[in-house]
């Protein structure tokens, strides 16, 4: 079981099942090291590595000086190799078991825009023009939905209903579809894009069904909707960087500290553990205690 072969094929055994294609990237990555590693125990089989193997490439791991998400997203894509290869069978024993997943308990959230810094986003386009009012659209779903930005750059035409308000996420992470909420603004930006911005556009490619389209009338890319954000960002003066994910750490954070269930945030956001959602909790702290003063029972008791 040649090492690089099976490598390439876990690889695209992620792309069948869904995965984006940064994180297929992600794992390539940080699975070069350990193949490197085995090529220096003059391991060229993957049933030739033992749990002691598994073990001592993750001490080595763990005594570099890389941040310790730096090191889980070393091990992780190890870990993973091995479940697939115990799952489809070319295996029997896994050596990666030993692998224990990084407690994420404290892991460190990125940035998260203030309300008035998400106004200040979006009052950014000049909707005198044509990229700017679809620019503008597009940062209305995001921050209206939280999807990622692999499935909004996947969206196509008809899983937009304007009429009952939902967009239909089909090419979700893990292949899990779900139906998300739009907001008035992201309404009414979708709808003045649609009718009058993607017919323009598509004439240069009528077949084309992908729903948020450039000049060219090609489908928009997540570096894309990166480079018109940054753009943004600093015409805003606005300090911390602004992603895709970052509006998405944006609408959750804001959800929660609203008072919003966090199982419905948990399935908006298309997470597979509560524990992931969870992580929002920690950012705005202060707000999600007002939160709680204001509507929790028993505060309310104690005020009477």
């Amino acid at each position: 079981m040649d090492v690089v072969v099976t490598i390439l094929e876990f690889k695209n055994y992620l792309s069948s099942c869904g995965y984006a294609a940064r994180t297929v990237a992600s794992y390539r990555d940080n699975l070069a090291p350990f193949v490197a590693y085995l090529e220096d125990q003059g391991i060229d089989d993957l049933r030739k590595v033992t749990t002691p193997i598994i073990e001592a490439y993750q001490h080595q791991v763990m005594a570099t000086a890389l941040a310790a998400e730096s090191k889980a997203l070393r091990l992780r894509p190890v870990k993973r190799l091995f479940e697939y290869l115990v799952s489809c069978h070319k295996l029997l024993i896994n050596p990666a078991e030993a692998i224990v997943e990084t407690n994420r308990k404290h892991h460190r959230i990125g940035p998260v825009l203030t309300l008035e810094e998400v106004k200040k986003l979006l009052a950014q386009p000049n909707l005198s023009l044509r990229p700017h009012i679809r620019n503008r659209a597009v940062m209305e779903v995001l921050y209206a939905t939280g999807m990622r930005i692999d499935e909004l750059v996947n969206l196509e035409v008809y899983h937009v209903d304007l009429t009952d308000k939902v967009i239909f996420i089909r090419k979700a992470k893990g292949r899990k579809q779900r139906v998300v909420p739009l907001s008035a603004p992201a309404v009414k930006f979708l709808r003045e894009y649609l009718e009058k911005i993607r017919p323009w556009w598509a004439r240069k490619s009528p077949k084309q069904r992908r729903l948020f389209l450039n000049h060219f009338g090609e489908p928009m890319t997540g570096d894309n909707v990166r480079t018109f954000l940054r753009r943004y960002r600093i015409a805003a003066g606005i300090k911390k960087t602004v992603s895709p994910h970052t509006i998405r750490r944006t609408c959750a954070t804001h959800m929660l500290a609203a008072g919003a269930d966090i199982r419905y945030v948990q399935k908006l956001l298309g997470h597979k553990h509560l524990r992931t959602t969870q992580l929002y909790t920690k950012v705005m702290p202060i707000d999600v205690k007002q939160t709680h003063n204001q509507t929790h029972p028993g505060v309310k008791d104690d005020e009477n």
